[in-house]
């Protein structure tokens, strides 16, 4: 009779038998995924540098080849550590992929320019420390070259582009002292583009040479031929040129590299910019018209203003000007402002006087129901969001012409709260700045006026303004008309100055039959007066 223990137990160790290559085969999978790289096997390698830089090595290559068998001997080399040291963990790598025929693996490798401290990790994670030896040959190899900063050839530009050299030579000091060849310069292609120079002949370099000089050929004549610091003397504007560079950097105890470069390329030096004011002094509150010549990009302008006046023109086109409009805010109290306009290798300073001004108080006698109703939070708010877009466009030429109107037919003579005053409104106490002027009295339904030309870009009805047109003139120049009864305007109307846009009324924040006109370059309230008398100043 059998022994069914017996049995029980032959059945156990024939499954386990079954399962036992399988264990077997797994085990050696891990093992093998873990196993030191062999120089013979690996088919490729792929290095990353902590810079992202990538390199690529083949063992079909005899030099590749070479060199990964160098990288193997250094892993020999390498005593195994309990470890990573902690000060290194976390910091950039050399990310090494080892390719053999059937798995990847991936070290990584921690080198400074300290040879004594060089480690890398393996596949399985185990630590190890390169041998000095080893890591200082490494740190001669041009895969270590972002340990070094001055490995990055020099670049020079002209008016902002970059123009590569047509020849180059580049040496870095390494470890050790020796110096290398810099690799993968980037080298010219281009021979005919013409490379625009904006006011004067200039090169930029991000490293200045220690010797630049230049010769400049006019269809097949040489016209320049020295140094580039005397290139000033040269009468070059108008004029398409072939330009030679020969720019020198030598080494020396302090410098760790040094090199040479010659540079061919086609320029043209564009007569210099200049740029004018309007207006030599003006009232806060008010503002100047600059007009440029020579300028052809008008996105290129550069603005700078001291004291800070918190506002950057926008420059457009007019025929064969650039011009932009600079507001000075009513709340301005310095006495002058120096404007630095740059265009290409031209800077220019001026100084635009302020004169000295003081506004007056008014009292604004509107019931506190109406304030309740029409100036609030909520309602200056919506207006404030409202308005923003239409401020931030314009049209891009002027369409104003000569003088400008008051908006309505009786003109200045009604004016009862002028522009910038501080007004108080006594029924809550609440001071605010008066950006417009008033009209008061005025005969409701009397025809509000378009003041010059222009475009609507808003017409509707807004709980603080009231019935409100607003009209943009170009440049950033817009005129407000709020507090009317009904319109006569739709946005996208183009008007005529004196056209009838709306009439007379009391809506919004107000309590009295009045027009309150106000103008503005882009968010800025402007002062009407001078408008009124002597339009738009400008300078051609």
């Amino acid at each position: 009779m059998n022994n069914p223990i017996k049995t029980v137990v032959s059945a156990v160790v024939c499954a386990a038998a079954l399962f036992i290559p399988s264990y077997i085969a797994i085990a050696n999978y891990v093992m093998a995924q873990n196993a030191p790289v062999s120089e013979n096997s690996i088919s490729s390698l792929e290095i990353t540098d902590p810079n992202g830089e990538l390199y690529k090595l083949s063992s079909d290559n005899t030099n590749d080849a070479a060199v990964i068998a160098n990288f193997v001997a250094i892993n020999n080399n390498a005593i195994a550590q309990p470890s990573l040291p902690e000060p290194l963990v976390g910091t950039n790598y050399f990310e090494f992929k080892y390719y053999t025929y059937d798995r990847v693996s991936t070290y990584k490798y921690y080198f400074t320019n300290n040879p004594t401290e060089a480690y890398y990790v393996d596949n399985g994670g185990k630590a190890y420390r390169i041998t000095e030896d080893d890591a200082s040959s490494f740190l001669a190899t041009s895969y270590a070259r972002c340990l070094y900063n001055t490995t990055s050839f020099p670049k020079m530009t002209v008016s902002g582009e970059t123009i590569d050299p047509s020849t180059a030579n580049w040496q870095y000091e390494v470890y050790g002292g020796e110096y290398i060849p810099l690799e993968g310069i980037q080298l010219s292609s281009e021979s005919e583009k013409v490379h625009y120079m904006k006011g004067a002949f200039a090169l930029n370099f991000d490293n200045q040479p220690d010797f630049c000089t230049v010769t400049i050929n006019d269809h097949g004549t040489i016209v320049y031929s020295d140094i580039y610091e005397n290139i000033a003397n040269a009468s070059l504007e108008g004029k398409t040129i072939d330009v030679t560079v020969e720019a020198k950097w030598y080494g020396s105890e302090d410098e760790t590299c040094y090199g040479d470069a010659t540079y061919k390329f086609k320029a043209k030096i564009l007569l210099p910019a200049v740029f004018y004011l309007g207006e030599t002094s003006i009232d806060p509150g008010e503002f100047v018209v600059i007009t440029a010549k020579n300028v052809d990009d008008v996105n290129a302008v550069g603005f700078a203003s001291e004291p800070d006046i918190g506002f950057t023109p926008k420059f457009f086109m007019d025929g064969d000007y650039a011009r932009a409009l600079i507001p000075i805010s009513y709340d301005y109290t310095g006495s002058d402002v120096k404007f630095t306009f740059s265009y290409g290798e031209v800077t220019q300073e001026m100084t635009l006087d302020i004169n000295s001004k003081t506004f007056g108080n008014s009292s604004i006698d509107v019931s506190a129901a109406v304030v309740a109703q029409t100036r609030t939070a909520q309602t200056l708010s919506t207006f404030e969001s409202t308005m923003a877009p239409i401020v931030a466009e314009t049209e891009s030429v002027p369409l104003w012409s000569g003088t400008f109107l008051t908006g309505l037919p009786e003109g200045k003579d009604s004016v009862q709260i002028g522009f910038g005053r501080f007004c108080t409104i006594k029924a809550t106490g609440e001071t605010y700045r008066h950006d417009g002027v008033d009209y008061v009295p005025v005969a409701s339904g009397t025809d509000v006026l378009a003041v010059n030309n222009g475009k609507v870009v808003y017409a509707g009805y807004l709980d603080y303004s009231g019935y409100t047109v607003v009209i943009d003139h170009g440049l950033g120049l817009k005129s407000w008309y709020c507090h009317m009864s009904s319109l006569n305007a739709n946005v996208g109307d183009a008007v005529s100055k004196g056209d009838v846009i709306g009439y007379v009324g009391s809506t919004g924040f107000t309590n009295k039959n009045t027009l309150h006109l106000g103008m503005s370059v882009y968010d800025v309230p402007v002062c009407p007066y001078d408008l009124w008398d002597y339009g738009v100043l400008m300078t051609d």
